[in-house]
């Protein structure tokens, strides 16, 4: 897959092409990018994805404290890279970009930039300065002399995925039912960086993970089950999230730490990526390390069972 930084990055032509922010690149989206790779095999063209970035809520300033990503750019450009999409074009969503109308838009960027022949849309996407109907893009269609396909939504057992499902699943905690409509394992990625170094006392020595993306979604507060990405290694882990209150009297300063079983390497300032698989409790305050040690084996003995569901594979 090419990736283009812009368009002026992008010379690609006879494109079938479909757009959308992609956040979490769920097997709704994924379905329609199949579906964009299919016509484009089909029809001897080229597949084109465009997504944005920054987020357009983040630009626009459309309730940004509480936006929370699925996946960061990186992730969801190896995610959608995995589909065999021949380009992804990021755009950067700036005022040139959002103050298009739909119509603008079709014209300036799809046709006359992107080359389109064929366009693949959403069920309920809307896109340009007010939004736009189907009626519309059928109307624009005709006039720009391109083809338009609206893909309907897929039921998986029932359930429509959806980005703002899956988060509202993430932050109930329901990581089992989040990784359902996700279609993989919901993962965050950060630098180890030094800690409190409390674990060694407690026999649970932690990595402790800095998140570059701000506003990326981290799960609640609680205990869990992970697989650990490491080294190009994939490990057990419990992590905790939260603001360790028996060894901490900051209550805002929230950490996530991963206790990495059968695993004893020094990898400070390396890159770890966390799977989330299930949340095993809330986080406790114990009156004493003594306590919290033992709380910590029997999270250990009950992960460990966990993890027996799972393969520890990537």
């Amino acid at each position: 897959m090419q990736i283009h930084s812009s368009l002026d990055a992008y010379t690609g032509s006879n494109a079938i092409v479909t757009m959308g922010t992609f956040d979490g690149v769920h097997p709704g989206h994924r379905a329609l990018l199949e579906r964009v790779k299919h016509l484009a095999s089909a029809e001897g063209a080229e597949s084109v994805a465009v997504t944005f970035w920054p987020h357009p809520r983040i630009v626009l300033n459309q309730d940004v404290q509480k936006l929370r990503l699925l996946t960061t750019l990186e992730e969801k450009i190896n995610i959608i890279s995995e589909l065999g999409i021949d380009h992804l074009v990021v755009l950067p969503f700036d005022e040139s970009v959002y103050t298009l109308s739909a119509e603008e838009f079709i014209r300036q960027i799809l046709v006359e930039k992107i080359r389109m022949k064929h366009l693949v849309i959403g069920y309920n996407h809307r896109f340009g300065k007010g939004g736009s109907t189907l009626e519309d893009n059928i109307r624009y269609a005709g006039k720009y002399g391109f083809e338009l396909s609206q893909f309907r939504h897929i039921d998986i057992d029932g359930h429509y995925p959806s980005s703002t499902k899956i988060r509202n699943l993430l932050m109930e905690g329901n990581i089992p039912q989040a990784n359902f409509l996700l279609g993989y394992s919901y993962t965050i990625s950060g630098q180890v960086t030094g800690g409190m170094k409390l674990g060694r006392k407690l026999a649970y020595p932690t990595a402790n993970l800095i998140i570059s993306e701000k506003a990326k979604l981290v799960p609640p507060d609680g205990v869990y089950a992970c697989r650990v990405k490491v080294l190009g290694k994939i490990f057990g882990g419990m992590v905790n999230i939260g603001i360790r209150p028996t060894v901490n009297n900051q209550m805002d300063n929230r950490s996530i730490e991963v206790h990495i079983l059968d695993f004893h390497d020094d990898i400070y300032s390396e890159e770890v990526s966390l799977q989330f698989l299930t949340k095993t409790r809330e986080e406790m305050k114990f009156p004493g390390l003594d306590e919290l040690r033992e709380q910590l084996k029997r999270d250990e003995s009950q992960i460990r069972s966990i993890l027996n569901n799972y393969t520890l594979t990537q």
